[in-house]
């Protein structure tokens, strides 16, 4: 099988205009989005106050995935992606399978995150909520449109906006703490009250870690994102330190403050636990101010998924998995095909959602939050096979493979999971068999010379 080594791109080079702070706000943009203003519900619901040890575990997890990726990525000096390192130490088939698993994944979290979006215009304006959806993937497109360094700032300015109103709702949690009178005994109530700190057991701590390591996903787009930096180096060092932290404290700090505010059995699974507080705390507002927050990160978390399914996709051309015509970007570092090609996907979805809500749409978007897992493992398996020598980091990618593998062996145990786990093995599948048809046209496209010249690299 042939591997692939990431060369020089001079179509890559224009587009190295992003700033530190912009790789780690666009990670952030694809990792605090619905799941969190909405999702959190239903993880609070299935475990109770002891969600937050299963926040811990969750975030202890991605840290691990965070150092393998980053390991593998400074082996390769921080030339292109994870997907352009899993092809060049396991082969041009697994990087096909990985990115384009890869790219499902986000092109399903885009999709959902206008669906969501649609949803929310739709109860303030009264308009259809397919109409809404759809306006908010024009608004991604033409920001995804603008030079990828504008785009940044863009993108940069709603995850701080995010972040910001997470600080806020955090401040008036401890600001509630301090002047309200007897506020240690009723959050003691809050904890412990209602069944315990394990009212589900304490087997429903792991059960739904697999759940929130895939509503993490997104922090790993600071690698595909270092691709358009001035110093991808140095910007994917300060990621692998700082953004699962980051990440960990909002998340945490957020559920935290949930649980310790209100009851446990008080919370509803698809309804926002952030508006159960804000009511609580009698907030000027609140159902707006909720509504706010959501909306802006549903819009910040489509940005960013449009902005990673369309590097993911202009990588894979480059690297020959997928038609060189999605390679081509304009002098701002914008792949205009594979941006155009990811908003096409996404309306896919968005049509599936406006067609069989309870169907078809359902089981993508569940199936498709497993294929994080996957991808996680190949990369973990990549740098198992690239490490020269046994030592810190093979152990690391060693525990990595083992835990994913844990979470896909358990997941036929959870009979809600049974089927959105055979769809995710079906697709990964299906990509599979796709890559041989692809392989195939190269071949007789342009000879075995040619096809195996097919090269990407993002090198300064």
């Amino acid at each position: 099988m042939t591997t692939l080594t990431p060369d020089r791109s001079p179509a890559v080079q224009g587009a190295r205009r992003l700033a530190g702070w912009h790789v780690a706000m666009i990670s952030v943009g694809g990792i605090i989005g619905a799941g969190l203003f909405v999702g959190t519900s239903a993880t609070i619901a299935a475990s109770g106050p002891a969600v937050l040890l299963s926040y811990l575990g969750a975030g202890a997890i991605v840290w691990c995935v965070m150092l393998v990726l980053g390991d593998l990525t400074l082996r390769h000096d921080a030339r292109g992606s994870f997907i352009s390192h899993i092809g060049a130490a396991l082969g041009r088939r697994s990087g096909f399978v990985t990115g384009w698993s890869y790219v499902f994944l986000w092109v399903v979290t885009g999709g959902a995150q206008a669906v969501a979006g649609g949803m929310i215009i739709s109860d303030l304006c009264g308009i259809h909520p397919l109409s809404g959806s759809m306006g908010l993937v024009v608004v991604a497109l033409l920001l995804n449109m603008l030079p990828v360094r504008a785009y940044g700032r863009s993108e940069a300015v709603l995850s701080i906006l995010k972040l910001a109103a997470l600080a806020a709702f955090m401040v008036l949690g401890v600001a509630w703490m301090a002047h309200t009178p007897h506020a240690g005994g009723q959050i003691r109530e809050n904890l412990l009250g209602h069944g315990g700190f394990f009212p589900l057991g304490i087997w429903a701590v792991p059960a739904v870690i697999p759940m929130i390591v895939q509503t993490f996903t997104g922090c790993e787009i600071a690698f595909v994102a270092s691709v358009d930096s001035a110093d991808p180096a140095r910007n994917i060092r300060r990621a692998i330190t700082r953004l699962p932290f980051i990440v960990l404290l909002f998340y945490l700090g957020s559920v935290l403050m949930i649980v310790c505010l209100r009851p446990w059995t008080e919370v509803v699974p698809g309804h926002s636990p952030f508006l159960l507080v804000m009511r609580y705390l009698d907030i000027p507002f609140a159902e707006g101010v909720a509504i706010g927050m959501t909306l802006m990160a549903v819009m910040s978390c489509l940005n960013s998924s449009k902005y990673v399914v369309s590097r993911i996709v202009r990588e894979l051309a480059g690297l020959g998995c997928a038609p060189v015509l999605l390679a081509r970007a304009t002098p701002g570092g914008v792949p205009v095909m594979a941006v155009i090609l990811t908003t096409s996907l996404e309306i896919l979805i968005i049509l599936s959602a406006a067609w069989s809500p309870s169907h078809v749409y359902t089981v993508l978007l569940g199936a498709s939050g497993n294929l994080i897992l996957f991808c996680y493992f190949m990369a973990a398996l990549a740098c198992l096979r690239m490490s020269p020598m046994w030592g810190g980091t093979q152990i690391l990618a060693s525990l990595c493979i083992l835990i994913m593998a844990s979470l896909f062996i358990s997941i036929p145990f959870y009979p809600d999971l049974r089927l959105e786990g055979l769809i995710a093995l079906i697709i990964v599948s299906t990509i599979y068999a796709s890559g041989f048809v692809f392989q195939l046209k190269q071949k007789k496209t342009h000879g075995h010379g040619n096809h195996d010249a097919l090269r990407y690299d993002t090198s300064p």
